[in-house]
């Protein structure tokens, strides 16, 4: 039988013409997983070259390095003991004021020279216990955000150079039970607006706290009425008011300006909307598991879980 004949072509010539087809797939999958290989070679070798170059951590604290219970993990604070033992810089950076950040982390790790305090309206000097910059609410403008606020069903508190402070009658509102950690406020006060207007304190921030969540994103929504005025959801229920030019990020800068150190080498951490700014500083940038979308969008790299001790996990590899 002579061989079989179809459009002038005969059937060993299809088969060689369709095995060199394969063939040439299978060296272009081939070329292609070779450079992929190389480009993941690559990229472990820049990730070794960026860690070696960290010269200061910025770290988050609630939702970052903190459980949500507010609790840190021994294994978190072994982490933090190493990376300033090796001497590369910590600072922990948190809306919570000097105070609030003494018990979780301060009071912890020996060798913490800096802190970001009040979402960055207050760089400290933790060793000399004293500020090395301050970006705070004019007293008229805080008076003017308390008299908005006082429109809603909020608790408002306001981070003052002298400590953090409210208004009497939290107790009965249910918050101290929502918001465990308001006990690291230093006192309440009977008339908060009469206590800004004479007791002569330069305020931080201000912050309210809603019973619900959907009430602080219809304050966040709104958006601040008041000029030089920015309000930043922290967590669930909860709103802060810092001045235009406070920020994470404006603290982070000042301080590497002050150190000499470029921001190529500074990592950060952080999983809420305040911690924005220093995400995009930091030549390396990390967002938590549990971050917000937005965060995660503002960030180079995603860390595990803050409940899985997700930030220490991304700094002992990044960093010791």
């Amino acid at each position: 039988m002579g061989d079989v004949q179809s459009g002038g072509m005969g059937f060993d010539t299809r088969i060689d013409t369709f095995m060199g087809e394969i063939c040439a797939i299978l060296k272009i999958r081939c070329q292609d997983q070779d450079q992929a290989q190389e480009d993941l070679l690559q990229e472990g070798i820049n990730m070794h070259s960026e860690k070696t170059t960290i010269r200061l951590a910025a770290v988050d604290m609630d939702g970052t390095l903190l459980h949500d219970d507010k609790s840190i993990s021994d294994y978190t604070l072994d982490v933090l003991r190493r990376i300033v033992k090796k001497g590369v810089i910590l600072v922990p950076a948190s809306g919570r004021p000097i105070g609030g950040m003494k018990e979780a982390v301060l009071n912890n790790v020996d060798g913490i020279q800096y802190a970001i305090c009040s979402n960055g309206a207050m760089l400290m000097d933790v060793q000399k216990e004293k500020s090395i910059s301050e970006t705070g609410i004019p007293t008229e403008k805080a008076l003017e955000a308390l008299t908005y606020l006082e429109q809603f069903p909020v608790a408002v508190y306001v981070h003052t150079d002298k400590g953090t402070f409210r208004a009497e009658g939290w107790e009965k509102t249910g918050l101290s039970e929502k918001y465990p950690y308001i006990r690291f406020s230093e006192g309440n006060v009977k008339n908060l607006r009469e206590f800004l207007r004479t007791s002569r304190v330069t305020v931080m921030k201000m912050g309210a706290f809603a019973l619900t969540d959907e009430l602080a994103q219809k304050l966040l929504e709104k958006g601040s009425p008041i000029p030089g005025i920015v309000f930043l959801r922290t967590g669930d229920g909860i709103i802060e008011l810092n001045s235009v030019d406070a920020s994470k990020g404006n603290a982070l800068c000042t301080l590497c300006k002050k150190l000499g150190i470029s921001m190529e080498n500074v990592l950060a951490i952080g999983d809420n909307e305040n911690d924005i700014s220093m995400l995009q500083a930091a030549g390396i940038s990390v967002a938590m598991e549990n971050a917000e979308d937005d965060v995660k969008q503002a960030a180079k790299f995603v860390a595990g879980h803050n409940e899985e001790d997700g930030a220490a996990h991304f700094l002992e590899e990044w960093v010791l």
